[in-house]
This record gives C-alpha cells, sequence and structure tokens, in this order.
C-alpha cells in the first residue's frame, strides 16, 4: 500500500493523504486510524482531526463504505484496488504529535496513518510532495530524498520524521552506532559541549546492557521560541520538545540532558523491555497494565541516575533532582489516596490532568523514588554488588525485539538478585499508601546521603496553597489537605482579589509577609460570588522544601 502526502497550504495546517490499497481478495476490509500513542497512556483520539474523508475505486468511482467506530470505517472493496483521501489537521507542536507550518513537515504516523487491522506486516511506501530542498531526518529507511518505506504497521508507528531544509544536523560514531543529533527550530548549538556530554552518558547506558540493540538512532529535538518540555521514545528514535531557545544551553541545559538521558533509556524499558499486558500493542483500545512504576518510575529514575554515574550530573546536580521528586510527591495529596499501581492503570482516565483534588499520585514521581528504594536495597543486601542495574539487564533480552514481564516476574527478579524479601516494599508504597517518607530516608542513607524537611521561603507554602498566575489575576492552584488554608476554607479555583481589604495582583507573597502578624483576611472570588475568609496561623501542613545532604553534611 502506498500513502502520498501533500502540503498545498502549510500555513492552514493541513496535511492532505492518499492512500491506496491494492486488491485485498476480501470484498469487504477494516480501515482503523490508532485511538492513542505509545508513550502517552491515554486515548488520543486523533480522528477529530480528519476531514474530508472519501473512499473510490482506482478509475475514480464511488466505493460503499460506513463508519463503525469514531475511528474505523469498513469499506466494501469488492477485490479492487481503492484509493482513500483524507485530511490531516496538523495544528499542535509536541514531542507526540503531527504539525506542518512553512517551516517543517512533522510527522508521528501514529496520529494520522490509517491502518489494516487484518493486514498488520504489509508493506508501506510513502511519498512526499514537500519542497524539493527539504531532507528527510528519522529511522524510516529513505527510498529517495522525498520518499520512505516502512516493512509493517509497528514499524511505520514507530517511526517520527522531519521534513525540513532548516535542520541542524551533526553524526557521531559512539560504540558502533551513529547518533544522529537533529535540531529543529531557531538556536544556536554549543556542539561540542552537547556531543562531549552526550557520548559520556550514552557510552555509559550501553555499558549497563552490554549492546546497542539497532545501527543508528536519532535524536529528533524541537526547539521553540517559548517555554516548552516534552519527549517520547521509539525504538530507533526519540523525539523531544525543549523551550525557549535562547535557554537551551544555559538554564534549561540539565533538562535537555535529563529528558534525552531519559528517553534513551527507553530503549531497553518500554521498547525492548515490556509488560506483557502491553504486548503487542493495541492501537484500537486501552492497553492497560498496572507497571508504570517500571516502565516509567525506572526510566525516571535511572534517566538522571545514569547522568551521575557517568559523571556528566555532579552530585549536587543530581541532589537537585532528587529534591525535586522529593517536593512533587510530598505536595500532591494523592499519595494519601491512591497507590502508585492503581494510578498506572488509571493513566487512560486522567493521567495527564490535574484531575480532582488530591486523586491520585504519579507513575513518574512515585515510580522513580520507588525505583531508589528498590535500588538502595539491593545494594545495601549485596554490599554493593548488585543493583537494580542488574534486575534491568536480566530483564532485557537483546535476542528479542521486545522482551515481556509481569509484575511477579519484576518483583522475583529483585527478590533472587538482592537475596531479599520485597513484599513489604511493595504491600507499602507500590500497592499501598504508606509514607514514602521513611523508606526513602532509608535509600539514601545507603549512598551516605539524607533529606531534611525545611520551611518555605514562600508565605503562601506555609499556610498550603499555591497560587498561578492568569490573566493577571491569582487564582488558587493547589491546597494541600489539613493545612491553614484548607481549615479556613480555600479551595481550588479561588480568584484571591484583596488581602485586608487591599487590591492585590501579582504582589501576593508581598502582601502576605507585610500581614505575617495580623489577622488575615483574603478576598476570594468562587462561583460568581465575592465573599471572605479568614486565613488561620499557619500549621505543620505545609509545602515544605526538600534539601539533599550527604550524611556528614547538615548545613
Amino acid at each position: 500500500m502506498k500513502y502520498v502526502l501533500s502540503i498545498e497550504n502549510p500555513a492552514n495546517h493541513f496535511i492532505d493523504f492518499n492512500l491506496t490499497i491494492p486488491s485485498l481478495k476480501k470484498d469487504v476490509f477494516h480501515l482503523q486510524l490508532p485511538s492513542w500513542r505509545p508513550g502517552r497512556y491515554e486515548l488520543g483520539n486523533f480522528a477529530k482531526n480528519l476531514k474530508n474523508f472519501d473512499v473510490k475505486f482506482s478509475d475514480g468511482t464511488d466505493v460503499e463504505f460506513k463508519k463503525v467506530s469514531k475511528d474505523s470505517w469498513e469499506i466494501k472493496g469488492l477485490n479492487k484496488e481503492v484509493v482513500i483521501t483524507y485530511s490531516y489537521y496538523a495544528a499542535e507542536l509536541n514531542a507526540g504529535s503531527t504539525y506542518l507550518d512553512e517551516n517543517q513537515l512533522y510527522v508521528n504516523p501514529v496520529n494520522c496513518f490509517m491502518y489494516l487491522p487484518e493486514f498488520p506486516d504489509i508493506q508501506i511506501d510513502i511519498e512526499l510532495k514537500t519542497p524539493k530542498s527539504y531532507k528527510v531526518y528519522g529511522s524510516m529507511l529513505n527510498k529517495s530524498q522525498h520518499s520512505l518505506i516502512a516493512k509493517n504497521f509497528d514499524e511505520l508507528f514507530d517511526s517520527p520524521f522531519i521534513a525540513s531544509d532548516s535542520v541542524q544536523e551533526q553524526i557521531k560514531n559512539i560504540e558502533g552506532v551513529s547518533f544522529h543529533f537533529c535540531f529543529q527550530g531557531s538556536i544556536q548549538i554549543d556542539w561540542d559541549k552537547l556531543l562531549e556530554d552526550f557520548e559520556q552518558f550514552i557510552q555509559y547506558q550501553i555499558s549497563l546492557f552490554r549492546g546497542f540493540p539497532h545501527k543508528s538512532f536519532y535524536f529528533l529535538f524541537q526547539i521553540t521560541p517559548y517555554s516548552a518540555y516534552h519527549g517520547v521514545e521509539h525504538h530507533e528514535s526519540t523525539v523531544i520538545l525543549l523551550g525557549p531557545s535562547y535557554n537551551i544551553f544555559s538554564s534549561l541545559y540539565n533538562e535537555l540532558l535529563g529528558v534525552s538521558s531519559h528517553e534513551l533509556y527507553h530503549v531497553w524499558n518500554v521498547k525492548g523491555i515490556r509488560p506483557e499486558d502491553m504486548v503487542p500493542y493495541n492501537f484500537s483500545a486501552e492497553n492497560y497494565t498496572q507497571l508504570g512504576y517500571v516502565t516509567e518510575g525506572v526510566t525516571t529514575y535511572m534517566g538522571d541516575r545514569v547522568l551521575y554515574e557517568s559523571n556528566v550530573f555532579s552530585e549536587q546536580q543530581y541532589f537537585k533532582e532528587l529534591s525535586t521528586l522529593l517536593s512533587r510527591h510530598f505536595h500532591n495529596d494523592g499519595r494519601l489516596h491512591y497507590s502508585v499501581a492503581n494510578s498506572s492503570w488509571d493513566t487512560w482516565l486522567d493521567g495527564y490532568t490535574p484531575g480532582i483534588p488530591g486523586r491520585k499520585v504519579s507513575i513518574y514521581v512515585e515510580g522513580a523514588l520507588s525505583a531508589l528504594v528498590c535500588d538502595a536495597a539491593i545494594r545495601k543486601n549485596t554490599n554493593h554488588k548488585s543493583s537494580l542495574h542488574d534486575v534491568m539487564r536480566v530483564l532485557y533480552d537483546p535476542k528479542k525485539r521486545v522482551s515481556t514481564y509481569n509484575a511477579d516476574k519484576y518483583k522475583h527478579l529483585l527478590e533472587e538478585i538482592s537475596g531479599m524479601d520485597f513484599t513489604s516494599i511493595f504491600n507499602s508504597i507500590i500497592y499501598g499508601k504508606e509514607d514514602f517518607g521513611p523508606f526513602v530516608q532509608e535509600a539514601l542513607q545507603v549512598f551516605g546521603w539524607h533529606f531534611k524537611e525545611l520551611s518555605s521561603k514562600k508565605s503562601t507554602w506555609n499556610f498550603g496553597f499555591k497560587t498561578q498566575l492568569k490573566n493577571g489575576c491569582q487564582h488558587v492552584l493547589s491546597v494541600l489537605e489539613n493545612s491553614a488554608a484548607c481549615q479556613s476554607g480555600l479551595v481550588e479555583g479561588d480568584e484571591i482579589i484583596a488581602i485586608n481589604g487591599v487590591k492585590i495582583q501579582q504582589n501576593l507573597e508581598q502582601w502576605l509577609s507585610y500581614y505575617a502578624s495580623q489577622k488575615i483576611t483574603l478576598t476570594i472570588f468562587r462561583n460568581h460570588n465575592i465573599s471572605e475568609i479568614e486565613l488561620l496561623e499557619p500549621n505543620e501542613n505545609q509545602f515544605y522544601e526538600y534539601k539533599i545532604l550527604t550524611l556528614s553534611n547538615e548545613k
């Protein structure tokens, strides 16, 4: 089958698709647009971006078809070649989207290419009708400058690409593998610094798994002029969205390293090692698993851990990342109500939105902290002769494209390599809702570290609430359970108008500090009504700050 992609007017963001399907020797066949994309475990509803869907025989006569679900069609092909046409609206730019403008055609095929569920291994040819100056960057095989080929739908959906004449690219051979560093967007690149640091952590990750499963790998960077942070993994590539561009090699450089290390680790964990519940991927429905604490949790932990172990991150840089994890954990009341295993299941429900107050936790945050606990337990019980690295290496089978496991197998390997029972850890912080604090503190001590809980310098945090400035107004973003703010009656969504009768705008912190020794009355706007709340004095339930220290350093 063959796809032709045309871009008549890039400014309107519509990509025109022409799909020719040869005779399938079936009178009726089904056509499916994926309902979700790997790396984002929620329904994507990509079909909402389609218009002008039509089916004809190759001679131009109409073909009978009907839509049978929100993103699938039944087509009466009558054992003849058919041509399907549609337009896809590509106006959203993130690491997992498809996007078109005057500077690039950026495609994640899993968003916008339809597939034949009954013929998963059919070859797909792709022709790009793009400007002659455009080159294509990505892992898919290039037949020519504007022609690509995928051997089946799995390969197609795992192979994003950028077609552009403004990509900055460098190629570096690392351990016999061609790594392509491709930057799309306006950015001044410090290639010497980038290539040196990337080579260091790439070599280290390859050494952990004793080889790399592919001959080449593409880092596809989408650099934006505005604030952005997102990454998506693939077998032979990753797409990373980051901005603003002027900070990439200054204040955002650690984020660039962190997300890149994270996504590279996914080459093994998720792309090469995957929960058996998710093999093979079912692109037409939810793929439920409780193992997000491994797929994303272990990867989040290892992404930063390998930067530290490979000496790309200093100890203080690594401490900063661990402190951030602790803050995100303790600042989320969901830890009191929902386990990380159950939250993994519910990513398909509301895993990527704030959700209702205190409902869930993050498979990234709590998963990473539980990985830290497991890693430290292994090291302690083996006198540092083994670690979580050994568990992941055993899970990975280089002879298979995808190795599978379940929760029992993962726990069994932890126990086999460590020589200890992990039942208590799993029941407490993976399947249970116990306080992570003592487990993390014990884990850090294995490395000669500990964490301290410190009162924040932010007055809002002392009272137990956070705000967000929207349209020049202070809106309550979150309220900690049993904090002074909670007990005073402040709730998420409240707009704070005034303090003690003084109108506030961007100076909420200053006024709270100014009135710290006095009774504080907040004037709020809620449900189209104005009311007043007397803010009680701060109690022990606050948004604390967290600091990692060596055991010999109490400063």
